[in-house]
Order: structure tokens, then sequence, then C-alpha cells
């Protein structure tokens, strides 16, 4: 869902209605923002930084056997 707001004075802006329901967002809740690729990016900040960090990087790994290269890290401990 798209939505368009607009800047006020000083900067603030209102999060729709349906955005916040779809999200569950409530009142105190935080919000973590971030720039990617020129797009301001605002997410809900995770109760819990270890679910949040979970899965970041796997690209890293992409197309590699990651026991293999565990093991291959492993032998080179000895040398």
């Amino acid at each position: 869902m798209k939505s368009v707001v607009r800047v006020g004075k000083k900067y603030q802006i209102v999060i729709p209605k349906k955005i916040r329901e779809q999200v569950g967002l409530k009142i105190e809740d935080e919000l973590v923002m971030s720039v990617r690729n020129s797009w301001i990016v605002i997410q809900p900040r995770p109760k819990r930084y270890g679910d949040y960090m979970q899965g970041l990087g796997k690209q890293m790994w992409k197309g590699l056997d990651a026991i293999q290269y565990v093991r291959k890290e492993r032998e080179a401990w000895k040398e």
C-alpha cells in the first residue's frame, strides 16, 4: 500500500491510519529510519535485534558450501 504524506514545517510526517494498523504501530513505539538507494525506509524497531539481524549477510554465502568452508578454515588453524 502506498500513501502520500506531506512534510511539515518541522520536517514531521504523519503515518496514515491504514499503514499504522497494517503494521500494528502503537503510541510510544519506536521506529528505525534508514536510507537505501535514495529511498527513506521507516520500519518498527525490532523487539529483539537478534531476530532483526538474522539472515543479514546471507548473500555472502551464496554459491558457497558453508560446511566445506568451515572445514577448510579449521584445517588452516592446524598449520
